[in-house]
């Protein structure tokens, strides 16, 4: 069962529009290419697969199980998925749910040396690391599997126990698999990677924890039925979101909100058009965004709220869905991300030409420096922090977060570099062009090398914070870029901030 309720939802059921997108649901039903327009249909064309997983998916389970048992067999008691974007925010949702498991999910999408470093040093012999990329070209996850293959040929492991990967057939890192006698799990070709959470992306690294991922294809299959009928919750909310007419959607704190972003953000937001989630823990200030809140409504109804409550196989079909039908309101096509590739170009760019310095600020200009920055935030934009840095700057970084709320009413989002540039990277540089980016980077105090690369791990993450920078700036978008250092600490800018404002 899903329910829907809200003021939203009743304005969208009275729509001049409903009969419209009835007909664009029915079409998306029966996999219509031309749904998002005659441009978009070549690709269209092999992107509708996961509408059919509910039921495809099915046939995987056997495979899931049978790699959960050889892991068993193999005394092994450590995951570590190592993806990116699509790879593993579904996968990461599914460990942090209320599913039983027999192992916790290590993700690992961070190029930052300090996060690296904790797992090469720990007891390989009894870890499993997944390779996910359904390109196999994805420069983070192959610098992982260099890393990672090395260390484990270093400790004289075998390899065919320790590594597992999940890609699209004929890819390159299905061929390298191959190569090397790893075990290859394929991803259906006809699923983009936003829309895998129910593929073999998104389940196999949760079955080999050993969670029971049959449930959620159970629970997407009831929801997937539901859709196919007119008038639906998908139809219904698609149409809310429409007519709210505001660029953002505010979302609460959760693991399946970080999904929903990326699924929302990149397939919407290109053409100076789209939708940006914000992930706030409490009630946005703007009263005119509406508010998803994963409950059933109490009763009393605030102005935009809309109340959600389904099972998380549901969720991940509902929203699938419901992207398809907003983009055919907005006018795009929801399976491209013409953007992504200008902030990998510039990155490889940064490689190639060895230029990875950026001025470093005095002290005194820091107050100045920000004053202006936020000034130039567009009033009816938004300000997002994008953070080349290890996580252990969590806290600190929540702390930067809540200050510029607590100051500030337009929308602050946040994104960890690089898996930002995987997930709303697209619409910063493609969406609607109202967005200030504070882009953090840190001096490396202990570096890594990427085994068969001429750089570094530090190289590369320096190269895409300031490959986004670039993007940006080509994007004519107002930036500022700081590296901390002993001197310039996120407390520091904190301090500033309340100097100025």
């Amino acid at each position: 069962m899903i329910s829907i309720s809200g003021l939203p939802i009743d304005s969208a059921a009275k729509s001049v529009l409903l009969e419209k997108l009835n007909l664009a649901n029915e079409r998306l039903l029966n996999r219509d290419s031309l749904l998002w327009g005659k441009a978009a249909e070549n690709e269209v064309l092999n992107r509708l697969g996961w509408i059919d997983l509910p039921e495809k998916s099915t046939q995987l389970l056997p495979k899931f199980d049978a790699i959960a048992a050889l892991r068993r067999k193999n005394s092994i008691d450590r995951i570590v998925l190592c993806g990116m974007g699509g790879s593993s925010l579904a996968p990461e949702v599914i460990a942090a749910s209320n599913l039983e498991s027999e192992l916790p999910l290590i993700i690992l999408d961070s190029t930052d040396p300090a996060d690296l470093l904790p797992i090469l040093e720990s007891d390989l012999s009894r870890t499993l690391f997944i390779f996910a990329s359904k390109s196999g070209s994805t420069v983070e996850t192959n610098s992982h599997r260099a890393l990672f293959h090395a260390e484990l040929i270093k400790q004289k492991l075998e390899i065919r126990n320790h590594l597992l990967v999940i890609t699209d057939p004929n890819s390159a890192l299905e061929i390298w698999a191959k190569e090397h006698a790893v075990q290859v799990l394929n991803g259906f070709a006809d699923v983009g990677g936003r829309f895998s959470a129910l593929s073999a992306f998104g389940l196999a690294p949760a079955a080999i924890c050993g969670i029971d991922v049959s449930i959620l294809l159970d629970e997407a299959h009831d929801i997937a039925l539901e859709l196919a009928k007119p008038s639906n919750p998908a139809v219904f909310l698609a149409l809310a979101i429409y007519q709210n007419g505001a660029t953002f959607i505010s979302l609460p704190d959760t693991p399946l909100s970080q999904w929903i972003e990326q699924l929302i953000a990149e397939s919407t937001g290109k053409e100076g058009k789209g939708l940006l989630p914000v992930i706030e823990s409490k009630r946005s200030k703007n009263s005119d965004v509406i508010r998803i809140v994963f409950a059933p409504s109490s009763g009393e109804n605030q102005k935009n709220e809309v109340y959600l409550s389904t099972s998380l196989g549901g969720q991940f079909i509902f929203w699938e869905w419901t992207t398809a039908l907003l983009c055919y309101l907005i006018e795009v096509n929801p399976f491209d991300q013409p953007n992504v590739t200008l902030a990998k170009e510039r990155a490889n760019s940064v490689l190639a030409d060895k230029q990875r310095s950026v001025m470093k600020i005095p002290d005194n200009q820091l107050p100045t420096l920000l004053k202006d920055f936020v000034l130039k935030t567009n009033p009816i934009g938004y300000l997002g922090i994008l953070a080349f840095l290890p996580k252990s700057y969590d806290k600190q970084i929540n702390e930067l977060t809540g200050e510029l709320r607590d100051k500030f009413d337009f929308p602050i989002t946040f994104g960890w570099g690089p898996r930002y540039l995987h997930s709303t990277g697209q619409f910063h540089k493609g969406g609607v062009p109202t967005g200030s980016f504070l882009i953090l980077t840190h001096d490396v105090e202990e570096d890594l090398e990427i085994p068969g690369q001429s750089y570094t791990f530090a190289q590369l993450q320096k190269a895409q914070a300031m490959g986004d920078l670039a993007a940006l700036i080509e994007s004519k978008l107002n930036v500022l870029y700081l590296t901390l250092t002993k001197d310039l600490t996120l407390n520091k800018i904190n301090q500033s901030l309340r100097e100025v404002f």
